[in-house]
């Protein structure tokens, strides 16, 4: 098996989702790499968050309801929850019993489960909060 090359590049996409508030899309990870190293191309940069993710190094939350795909220097098991608004998406540490949770879709029909996220959708306090400031000026 070919090793994986720990490049510059890679370094500097890890460093840049480490050091990120919240949880960044490719995209923002490529704006902040790019803003110091006008070189660098943005396939380098998503090539280096999937080969980041796929070694364990950061996690990945992704959605099948159109918002793209975010980061997290997290790889501790947790869930996320996501504004619906603004599309931030925010840590959320709740125990549930994953292990019965797997077991109940396994029995329901004998799907084999690989891995499950569990995401929480929902508005968030800020666009709450500016929905009403809207409203109170219509």
């Amino acid at each position: 098996m070919k090793e994986k090359r720990n490049t510059m590049q890679k370094e500097l996409t890890y460093d840049a989702v480490l050091h990120y508030p919240g949880h960044p899309s490719a995209d923002d990870v490529y704006q902040v790499i790019s803003s110091k190293y006008k070189s660098i191309s943005k396939a380098t940069v998503y090539r280096n968050l999937a080969s980041l993710y796929s070694d364990g190094k950061i996690g990945r939350v992704i959605s099948t309801d159109g918002w793209e795909a975010r980061f997290d220097h997290r790889t501790d098991k947790h869930s996320h929850a996501v504004c619906k608004s603004c599309g931030r998406v925010f840590d959320v540490d709740v125990s549930y019993d994953s292990a019965a949770l797997d077991k109940a879709v396994c029995m329901e029909d004998g799907f084999e489960i690989t891995s499950h996220e569990l995401i929480f959708e929902g508005i968030c306090k800020d666009c709450r909060e500016k929905e009403k400031e809207n409203e109170k000026w219509n």
